[in-house]
């Protein structure tokens, strides 16, 4: 049974079959984007084990999710083309081309799971060591005196995750002085003045819209309830993403900052490590001829580690890498869309363990097939001299 089922895994029938999943998914997820947007796409087809599709929008469709079928694929072509293939001098070509697919496979597998990225948000002559998510959200406890500094509560984006509209949740903490509970967490909203509204806070209330195609576009909110823990008094506010300050309240004569926001992280490799700097100091943008539209922008900026400063120009295909950071040069604009309003750079930012291993993966797998390719060769021309001589 056991070697029924290694043949199985190893067979060339099984690679078939995970690249027709494969480009069936793709093709599934093409089109969803239309409905659902590019992120959802990647989260319900690409980053699950399952998935349910439903054809015409009615009937439906249960199919395993790519995250599956690289797994699959990754054990079929280590034991396949690795541990089952023959070993010896023939055929080296092959085994190092398989080497190099397998180690691809890997690479995204690393970077899935241990990638983060967002972006960070310039303006000229201004500077920040850190980047923020483009999609999570956390909430922030801080006290509003700066008494607190250095000690800070947050609940992360897992605890928000498993929010739902209909839900109520109570974070606590032993040395926090009062509980905080959500209700009706939403991850795109909006607010509007609704005095009648059940459920409002000074006649404002949180309405739930239906997520942006653009996920980067949506604004969580949610209904926030504070309870001294001493008194037992409660305060109820709004936690919104696009709010203009953090909702403040004063609970047994301390204040305190509570933050619905987008994830933030610093610029350096670990949390012990001191974080990197990035001043931009001018903004540089061409234009087609006789247009507004930009041919090309650039930014200069400093690069501000450890007491020194490094000038640096960061361009459309030239991003800076640095400390597994890479930051390429991705929008720009004015605020508001106003010409007369200063202009700002924004990066993507991502940090990624495996950034260069899909390109080595590409040497590896470009000198086994050129191996295999010259030993052929070889075989050929040794077989046509044999050929003439006889």
């Amino acid at each position: 049974m056991l070697s029924r089922i290694f043949k199985l895994i190893t067979s060339f029938g099984l690679v078939v079959v995970l690249l027709f999943f494969l480009l069936l998914l793709t093709f599934f997820g093409t089109l969803e984007q239309v409905n659902i947007g590019l992120f959802e796409v990647q989260q319900k087809y690409f980053e699950s084990l399952f998935v349910v599709h439903y054809l015409f929008g009615v009937v439906p469709l249960p199919l395993p999710g790519v995250y599956l079928l690289m797994a699959l694929l990754m054990v079929n072509l280590t034991c396949g083309a690795l541990v089952r293939a023959r070993k010896n001098w023939k055929r080296p070509g092959m085994l190092i081309a398989h080497s190099g697919m397998l180690f691809m496979l890997v690479s995204g597998a690393v970077t899935y799971h241990f990638s983060t990225s967002g972006y960070l948000q310039l303006y000229e002559n201004q500077q920040s060591d850190e980047f923020i998510s483009y999609y999570d959200w956390e909430i922030t406890l801080t006290k509003a005196d700066g008494a607190g500094a250095g000690k800070q509560y947050v609940i992360t984006r897992e605890m928000l995750g498993d929010m739902r509209p209909q839900g109520r949740h109570k974070f606590q903490a032993p040395d926090l002085p009062f509980d905080l509970e959500l209700e009706s967490f939403t991850k795109n909203s909006a607010t509007q003045r609704a005095p009648m509204a059940p459920g409002g806070v000074d006649g404002i209330a949180l309405v739930e819209l239906k997520p942006a195609l653009e996920a980067e576009q949506n604004m969580a909110g949610a209904y926030a309830t504070v309870k001294s823990k001493a008194s037992g008094a409660e305060q109820r506010g709004i936690l919104w993403g696009f709010a203009a300050a953090p909702w403040t309240v004063e609970v047994d004569g301390e204040a305190w900052k509570i933050d619905l926001r987008h994830i933030r992280w610093k610029l350096a490799r670990s949390e012990g490590e001191a974080p990197f700097t990035i001043l931009l100091d001018d903004f540089i943008k061409e234009e087609h001829p006789g247009t507004t539209m930009a041919s090309s922008f650039m930014s200069k900026v400093t690069k501000i580690e450890g007491g020194l400063n490094r000038k640096i120009e960061i361009k459309m295909n030239e991003p800076l890498r640095h400390n597994g950071f890479t930051l390429f040069q991705s929008s720009w604009g004015h605020q508001n869309g106003d010409p007369a309003l200063p202009v700002f750079s924004t990066f993507s930012v991502v940090k990624n363990p495996a950034d260069q291993w899909p390109k080595y993966s590409c040497y590896i797998v470009a000198i086994g097939l050129t191996v295999h390719f010259l030993q052929k060769l070889m075989a050929y021309i040794r077989r046509e001299n044999r050929r003439r001589t006889t």
